[in-house]
């Protein structure tokens, strides 16, 4: 996510859930550019960048092999 200007009325509710089966893995990664946390309530914040990566790994448990 960019954005040239953003400000906050409020503070944000962010939750992320994954709810995998057994031998799965997985692992998630989040930078911020010119954007505190938490944020700042009511300042303008500018040339903001949000980069969120989320990877799993499925597991062969269970699976059969061809």
């Amino acid at each position: 996510m960019a954005a040239d200007r953003l400000r906050f009325r409020e503070a944000p509710r962010a939750d992320v859930r994954f709810s995998g089966s057994p031998g799965t893995r997985s692992a998630t990664v989040s930078t911020r550019t010119n954007l505190p946390d938490p944020v700042d309530i009511g300042v303008e914040h500018r040339n903001v960048q949000v980069r969120y990566k989320l990877s799993n790994t499925l597991g062969t448990e269970g699976r059969q092999r061809s």
